[in-house]
C-alpha cells in the first residue's frame, strides 16, 4: 500500500514512537488521525504536521474508555473518508515486583496495552477490510523475553503478540495485513526513565521508518512480525 492518500489512525501519538510514526506517515502523504490522552501534545503535533503541508486531526481521549476507541475510528472516517491503516502504539508500563504491583497498576497496563487494542481494532476492521488495510501492533521484545520487575508489562505484550497472530489468521484472506513490530530499547521517556537519550538505543524514527517500509511492501508480501534491536548495546559485565 502506498502511504500517499491513505487514511491512518495512530494511538499514543503525543510523544515518542507514536509521534514519530504520525509525522512520518503525514510526510509521506497520509491523512493522520492522532490519538492520545494529552490535548496539548496532540495540538502541537497537528500544528507541526500542517505547517509542513500535511493533513492531520487530533482526537484526545483515554483509550481505556471503549467509547473513545469507537469515537476515534468514527472521527478518522468522518474526517478522511475512510480508514486503511491502524497503528496500535499506545502503551504503559511500570517497574515493580509482583508483590508490589497493585490491582490498579495491573488493570491500567492490561486495559491500555491489550483491551484498548482489541476494542480499537474491532471498531476499525469493517473499514480496513473494504480495500486492503494494514494493522500495526507496536509490541516489545519484552513479550518474549521475561524481565524481573516488569511482569505486568511483559504479560501484556505476550498477550498482544498472540492476539496479533490470531487476528492475522482471521483477516489475511480479506486482504488485511497485520504486523507486530517488537522493538528492544528505544530512546523515549517511556516508563518515566529519564530522557531516554542513550546513544546506543533505537530511535523512535527507526520504528516509524519500519512502518513506512512495510506499507510499501508488495501487496502479496506479508511480513507478520518484525523484531528490532540496537546494533551495539552495552556489554554486560
Amino acid at each position: 500500500m502506498e502511504p500517499h492518500g491513505a487514511s491512518a489512525l495512530v494511538t499514543g501519538a503525543g510523544r515518542g514512537i507514536g509521534r514519530a510514526i504520525a509525522r512520518r506517515l503525514a510526510a509521506a502523504g497520509a491523512a493522520v488521525t492522532a490519538v492520545a490522552r494529552s490535548t496539548r501534545e496532540l495540538e502541537s503535533l497537528v500544528r507541526e504536521i500542517t505547517s509542513e503541508g500535511g493533513r492531520a486531526i487530533a482526537f484526545p481521549g483515554d483509550l481505556r474508555d471503549g467509547s473513545v476507541c469507537a469515537g476515534a475510528v468514527a472521527a478518522a472516517v468522518a474526517a478522511h473518508g475512510r480508514l486503511q491503516v491502524l497503528v496500535n502504539n499506545a502503551g504503559v508500563g511500570t517497574q515493580a515486583p509482583v508483590v508490589e504491583t497493585s490491582d490498579e497498576d495491573w488493570a491500567r497496563i492490561m486495559d491500555t496495552n491489550l483491551t484498548a487494542v482489541f476494542r480499537l481494532t474491532r471498531a476499525a476492521l469493517p473499514h480496513l477490510t473494504q480495500g486492503g488495510g494494514h494493522v500495526f501492533m507496536i509490541s516489545s521484545l519484552a513479550g518474549s523475553n521475561p524481565i524481573a520487575g516488569m511482569a505486568a508489562y511483559c504479560a501484556s505484550k505476550a498477550a498482544l503478540d498472540h492476539f496479533t497472530q490470531c487476528l492475522m489468521l482471521e483477516v489475511r484472506q480479506q486482504g488485511v495485513k497485520v504486523t507486530a513490530i517488537a522493538p528492544g530499547s528505544v530512546a523515549t521517556t517511556f516508563g518515566g526513565q529519564g530522557d531516554g537519550g542513550a546513544s546506543w538505543k533505537l530511535h523512535p524514527g527507526d520504528i516509524a521508518d519500519t512502518v513506512l517500509d512495510l506499507l510499501r511492501a508488495r501487496d502479496a508480501a506479508h511480513l507478520s512480525r518484525v523484531e528490532m534491536r540496537p546494533l551495539r548495546p552495552p556489554q554486560r559485565a
